[in-house]
This record gives C-alpha cells, sequence and structure tokens, in this order.
C-alpha cells in the first residue's frame, strides 16, 4: 500500500509523466501514474517492460519522499571505479605505442610490476579497447626466410614461370 500526497493525483502524474523528456524519469513517472491509477505491481511491471522487483522499488522511493524521491535514484549505477588513475592509463597507451609489448600478457605484467595493479586477461584486453590502443607487431618470420627473395617476388621477379605461359 502506498500513502498518495494530495498533490499526486492519476491527473498530476499522468501530466508529469507526458511532460518528461528524460527517458527513464519518463518510465519511472509512467509507473507511478498508473499505480495511482489502480493497476497492480505486477501489471505495472508488464506495462512499463521492467522487473516486478524494479516497480517495488519505484513505490519504497516514493514512500521515502514523494516524486522528487525519483530524481535522486538512477539506473544502472555507476560501475566500478577504474583501477588506473587517468594519467596511469594515458601512460601505457603510450609505452604500448612504442610497440615493446608482443602480446596483452605482457602489457598485464608491465602494468602488475608498474603500477602494482592485477589485471585479468580479459580486464586487459577491455582496458586496451577503452584507451583504443592495440600492440603491434610485426607477423613472425620464418628464421630460413629469405627476405631478399621474398622482396623480389612482391615486386613481380620470381624464378619460376607461370603456369601456361612459357
Amino acid at each position: 500500500m502506498v500513502e498518495w500526497a494530495p498533490a499526486d493525483t492519476p491527473e498530476a502524474l499522468k501530466a508529469a509523466y507526458q511532460a518528461e523528456r528524460d527517458r527513464q524519469r519518463c518510465s519511472q513517472l509512467h509507473g507511478l501514474w498508473l499505480l495511482r491509477s489502480g493497476w497492480t505491481l505486477e501489471e505495472v511491471a508488464e506495462a512499463v517492460g521492467v522487473h516486478y522487483r524494479t516497480v517495488q522499488r519505484w513505490a519504497a522511493w516514493y514512500r521515502a519522499g514523494g516524486v522528487a524521491e525519483f530524481g535522486r535514484h538512477k539506473m544502472g549505477g555507476k560501475g566500478q571505479a577504474p583501477l588506473l588513475a587517468a594519467g596511469q592509463q594515458a601512460a601505457v597507451a603510450d609505452e604500448v605505442a612504442t610497440g615493446r609489448f608482443r602480446t596483452a600478457a605482457e602489457i598485464r605484467e608491465w602494468i602488475a610490476a608498474t603500477y602494482g595493479v592485477g589485471y585479468t586477461e580479459g580486464g586487459t584486453y577491455s582496458l586496451l579497447a577503452r584507451l583504443r590502443c592495440a600492440p603491434k607487431v610485426p607477423r613472425p618470420l620464418h628464421r630460413k626466410a629469405d627476405e631478399a627473395a621474398q622482396a623480389a617476388w612482391k615486386k613481380g621477379a620470381s624464378s619460376t614461370p607461370w603456369p601456361g605461359r612459357a
């Protein structure tokens, strides 16, 4: 049961819902208006497209402080704080740009040794993606490869004739 404030009539909540431009708050006000109109929590959750528990949370927020309480809550949260400060992240990006690392594991080990921060393998790849950098290394070269012959072949000089062109 919700004790509704006298100013929060169904018409007032509907007007607030229709005037709202923030999609998250609009969804919340829509649910609140439906609750005020006599809908059950389950019906509101289905109509608005959220989980039943979310509508319960909205009702609890309203009980705690009315419509104004909704402005203090954001869905999704803030996420985990970064393990490295912005300057440290920039230093990692600069170090990766030098080309000294061959694998993400080497980057992870360098970060642990330099900053004392332990990243998982997936966390290292995620960090590199956020920093928009990746280790750039040349393709491996076989120890018996003849670089001069390869360069000549790329320019069209092949010692073997093309089949059918003798």
